[in-house]
């Protein structure tokens, strides 16, 4: 019987319900960006954030892990890379490892970790990632991080 609310809070809490609100660049703009400079951490992560707007999970994830390998400390490319492979309902420790190193830059990082993690049945540490999204103050999200949190309780 207690694997009933581990079930449903893993199948309640879901990056998904989440409205990134990610920058409105066309992706032929994206693209033209990355092949005129390419380079550019940036510019490859724009063209992720711009694939990943139209739902394109798989090219958004090729193009956020050509970001990440350029540079493995930008928080951003590290943020698009997990959040694309949550998406993708990838809760592997891969994804986890990138959304860990971006949430100190990015909040929603945290929601997407407990994503991952509720998934893999791990509901205190699930909790703690959206108890640490909302001492950041973040507000985005606020009240979806108040909803997991009573979800997590169980």
């Amino acid at each position: 019987m207690l694997l009933f609310p581990l079930a449903l809070s893993a199948q309640s809490i879901s990056v998904s319900q989440i409205d990134l609100a990610l920058p409105d660049q066309p992706l032929a703009q994206a693209w033209g960006a990355a092949a005129a400079n390419p380079r550019s951490v940036e510019a490859r992560a724009n063209v992720a954030s711009a694939l990943l707007s139209a739902n394109r999970l798989q090219q958004a994830e090729w193009a956020a892990r050509e970001s990440v390998e350029m540079d493995p400390s930008n928080a951003r490319a590290q943020f698009l890379l997990g959040w694309t492979l949550t998406r993708e309902y990838r809760y592997t420790s891969e994804t986890l490892d990138c959304l860990r190193r971006a949430a100190v830059a990015i909040p929603e990082a945290h929601l997407a970790a407990a994503d991952v993690l509720s998934h893999q049945g791990s509901n205190a540490q699930a909790r703690a990632e959206v108890e640490a999204y909302l001492t950041t103050g973040a507000s985005a999200h606020r009240r979806t991080a108040q909803v997991w949190l009573k979800l997590l309780a169980n």
